[in-house]
C-alpha cells in the first residue's frame, strides 16, 4: 500500500483552506455567515481555512454551494501522492466495506477532480 507523506497531506488541506477562504472573500461573505449556512460555527470555518481541520466530502459540497462556486475550484493539486500512485488507487483502499453507491460517488468525484478515469488504479 502506498504511503502518503503526512506533510504533503497536511499541505493539501492547507491549500484547500486557502482556496475556500479566497472563494469566501470573493463572495464577500464572513466566516460567521458561511458557518451559519453550512451548520458549523465560525471557529470551525476558521480552522478549515487554516488547514487545521479536515472537511468531510458532503460538507465540502455544501461550502461550494454556499459560495456559489464549482467544488472543483476549491480542490488543490491532488498529485501530491507521489510518482506511480493515482488518486483513484489511493481512495479505493479507503472505500473497502462501503456501499457501492458511496464508492461510485466518491470515485466519480475524485476522477472528476483529478482527471483520472474511475476504472484506473
Amino acid at each position: 500500500m502506498p504511503e502518503v507523506d503526512d506533510s504533503k497531506l497536511d499541505q493539501f488541506y492547507v491549500d484547500m483552506g486557502k482556496k475556500i477562504r479566497a472563494a469566501r472573500d470573493n463572495a464577500e461573505m464572513s466566516q460567521s455567515k458561511l458557518a451559519r449556512i453550512i451548520g458549523f460555527n465560525r471557529s470551525s470555518v476558521a480552522n478549515l481555512e487554516a488547514g487545521r481541520q479536515r472537511v468531510a466530502l458532503h460538507l465540502f459540497i455544501l461550502i461550494a454551494e454556499a459560495l456559489h462556486v464549482e467544488f472543483t475550484t476549491l480542490v488543490p493539486d491532488v498529485h501530491f501522492l507521489g510518482a506511480g500512485t493515482t488518486a483513484i488507487g489511493h481512495v479505493n483502499e479507503h472505500l473497502a466495506g462501503m456501499t457501492g453507491k458511496t464508492q461510485d460517488f466518491v470515485l466519480g468525484t475524485v476522477a472528476l477532480v483529478s482527471g483520472e478515469q474511475a476504472g484506473e488504479s
